[in-house]
C-alpha cells in the first residue's frame, strides 16, 4: 500500500513539473509566435537601485512595477529617469525573456530600453547632439532592431522639461528654446535617415516634456511640421492629471505607420487600478506603448 502511495504521488509529482514546464515555455514564447510586437515608452520616475535613492522604494515597489510592464504586453520598452544598470536589474528579477540596455551618461537620470530576447537589437549608441546643454540635457539612445519581416530604426529621447525650477519667464522661455532645439536635432536625425536610405521605418519614442497639439509656445513644431512623420498618441490624456495631454510619445515614420495596427496606441493608466498612494510609488508617468504587423514582407 506505501509502495503504491509513494508510486502515485512520484507520478502526479512528474505531471505537475511537466505541466508547469510546458506552462512556462508556452508564457515566455506566445509573443515570439505571434504576428505583432508592442512598442513603447515608459518614464519610471526616479528608478534608483536601492541606495539612497531620491524615490525610494521597496521590493514590493518593484514587483508592481514589474507587473505594470507584463501587463502591457510591451515587447520593446523605452525607460527613461534610470539611475544604473542595477536599476533595471532590480526589475528583472521580476520579468522573464528580458535584456536591458542603460546609457550612463546623464547622472541618475539616463534613458534606457528593456525588451525581449526574440528581439534582435545591434548598434545601439548614445546620440550625444541631443544633449544640447551640458548637465542639463541627456543624450538619445539609437539603434537598429528586427522582429521577424519588421526591421526598423529606433530613437529613445528625454527632452528637457519646463519644471518649477524654472522660477522666473526667462527660464521657462530658455527651457522651451532648449527643447524646440532638440526636436529640431531629432527631425534632422530623421531625415538623415531616410536621405541616406539607411531605413524607411523609423520610431522615436520617450519623455518629450510637451505635447503636439500644443497652440501656445509650441516647442515639439520641427517634428509636427515634418509630413514624414505621425505622432501616435496625439489624443492621449495623461494618467494623473487628466486636464492635461500625455508628454509621453511614440513617434513613427510613413513607412512604419503602414505597419501600425488602428487603435492600438494605448496608455496603460494604473491610476485608475491602484491606491494613489500606491500608484504615487510607481511613477508619475505611465507606460504608452502601441502595436506594429510584423507579417507584413519588409518594404526595404
Amino acid at each position: 500500500m506505501i509502495k503504491t502511495i509513494k508510486i502515485l504521488l512520484s507520478l502526479f509529482s512528474f505531471v505537475i513539473i511537466t505541466l508547469l514546464f510546458t506552462y512556462c515555455n508556452s508564457a515566455s514564447d506566445k509573443n515570439e509566435n505571434t504576428d505583432i510586437i508592442t512598442i513603447g515608452t515608459f518614464n519610471i520616475q526616479w528608478l534608483g537601485d536601492g541606495i539612497n535613492d531620491l524615490n525610494p522604494r521597496t521590493e514590493a515597489d518593484y514587483r508592481e512595477i514589474a507587473d505594470i510592464i507584463k501587463q502591457t504586453n510591451a515587447d520593446i520598452l523605452a525607460l527613461e529617469e534610470i539611475e544604473n544598470n542595477k536599476a533595471v536589474e532590480k526589475l528583472t528579477n521580476y520579468l522573464d525573456n528580458f535584456s536591458y540596455f542603460v546609457s550612463d551618461k546623464s547622472g541618475n537620470q539616463n534613458v534606457a530600453i528593456l525588451y525581449k530576447n526574440y528581439i534582435e537589437i545591434s548598434n545601439i549608441q548614445e546620440y550625444m547632439p541631443l544633449a544640447v546643454v551640458e548637465h542639463k540635457t541627456r543624450p538619445a539612445l539609437t539603434f537598429d532592431c528586427k522582429f521577424k519581416n519588421f526591421d526598423w530604426k529606433m530613437m529613445v529621447v528625454h527632452l528637457k522639461s519646463t519644471s518649477h525650477y524654472d522660477s522666473t519667464e526667462y527660464l521657462k522661455q530658455k527651457s522651451r528654446e532648449i527643447r524646440s532645439e532638440q526636436a529640431e536635432i531629432i527631425d534632422n536625425w530623421v531625415d538623415s535617415v531616410l536621405s541616406l536610405n539607411l531605413e524607411k521605418d523609423i520610431i522615436v519614442t520617450g519623455d518629450f516634456n510637451d505635447y503636439p497639439l500644443r497652440k501656445t509656445n509650441a516647442t515639439l513644431t520641427p517634428l509636427t511640421s515634418d509630413p514624414n512623420l505621425t505622432f501616435l498618441s496625439q489624443n492621449l490624456v495623461s494618467c494623473k492629471f487628466s486636464y492635461l495631454k500625455t508628454i509621453d510619445q511614440i513617434v513613427i515614420s510613413t513607412s512604419a505607420l503602414s505597419r501600425y495596427i488602428d487603435n492600438s496606441i494605448r496608455e496603460y493608466d494604473f491610476y485608475s487600478t491602484l491606491p494613489k498612494n500606491k500608484a504615487e510609488k510607481i511613477s508619475d508617468h505611465c507606460p504608452v506603448v502601441a502595436t506594429f504587423n510584423v507579417k507584413k514582407a519588409d518594404n526595404d
